[in-house]
């Protein structure tokens, strides 16, 4: 075999090894950005269904608050505001999903499943690290993305419904 040849083969060799590794860190790269900008949508979509909570409770709420004398009115709720904001916008964007998943809820589809309800208590228990949880759980749609943010009462006009934190979802 002439050198020629061989320097051919060592060459072929090293772009092949070469051309593998930039495939891998190419997909490596593309995978981690493909999912931050995911991360970054469900924080604008959640920032977006919070900005509807407030607007509901500031807003809404004390325009019906003759009417809520005489009937109850979901569309008062907070929650039940956002969750269906966010059913409307899901019309647009049905791969992302809203929830106020709770142990203990006043709307039965506010229940945790169990896989929420497993992230509910990290919250409680303190286990969670910083104000957010992120993670990936396996559906019969394959690997799904979540993000989690604690409820968190910090305007004395949700108690209006739950009367005491203990009552609070």
């Amino acid at each position: 075999m002439k050198l020629m040849w061989k320097f051919n083969i060592v060459l072929l060799a090293l772009f092949a090894v070469g051309f593998v590794l930039t495939g891998f860190i190419s997909y490596s790269v593309l995978q981690a950005n493909a999912r931050e900008e995911i991360l970054d949508n469900a924080r604008v979509m959640m920032e977006s269904a919070l900005a509807s909570r407030s607007y509901t409770n500031s807003q809404v709420t004390p325009l019906l608050e003759t009417q809520l004398r005489y009937s109850f009115l979901p569309q008062s709720v907070p929650a039940y505001a956002a969750t269906e904001q966010f059913n409307d916008l899901r019309k647009k964007y049905p791969d992302y999903s809203y929830k106020e998943a709770t142990l203990n809820p006043t709307n039965p589809r506010d229940r945790a499943t169990d896989w929420e309800a497993d992230v509910v208590n990290q919250f409680r228990n303190g286990t969670a690290k910083g104000s957010e949880l992120i993670g990936e759980r396996d559906t019969a749609g394959g690997q799904t993305l979540y993000l989690a943010r604690p409820i968190q009462i910090k305007d004395a006009a949700c108690l209006a419904c739950h009367n005491t934190v203990a009552e609070a979802p």
